[in-house]
Order: C-alpha cells, then structure tokens, then sequence
C-alpha cells in the first residue's frame, strides 16, 4: 500500500507540473500578446507626434570649437 501511494503522488506530482507549466506557458502568450498589441496601439496613436518633433527638431551641426583667451579677444576690439 505505502509502494502505490508513493507512485501514486509521484503521478499526480507529475500531473501537477505538468498542468502549471502549460498554465503559465498560456498566461505567457497572452501577456506578450496583449504587449504587443498596445505597442503597437501606442505607436500607431502617437506617429504623428513624432512626424511632427522631427520635422521641428532643431539641426545639428558637428564641428570642433577652441577656447580664445580674454586678452586676444580685447586685442580684436
């Protein structure tokens, strides 16, 4: 008797894991797919806000500067 008890919750053990994995597996694809969905919601709903920063986004020039001492600039007046 104590034999099949032990195998008995090794099995329904087995079965327990078995069923939470694929619980979770399931809430896993649901949650990324409900992610998904409102990325693309929130993308979709906010493109024209991001149409209009880059049209208006100021432009950006790269180039090197250099400090000039006070004394060559007073020389310059």
């Amino acid at each position: 008797m104590l034999f099949l008890q032990r195998v008995l919750g090794v099995v329904l053990a087995l079965g327990l894991l078995a069923a939470a994995l694929v619980f979770a597996s399931i809430l896993l694809a649901i949650a990324v797919g409900a992610a998904l969905v409102i990325g693309g919601w929130l993308w979709w709903r906010t493109r024209a806000i991001r149409r209009e920063m880059a049209r208006t986004a100021p432009t950006t020039v790269d180039g090197e500067f250099r400090e000039v001492p006070p004394s060559r600039l007073e020389e310059r007046r």
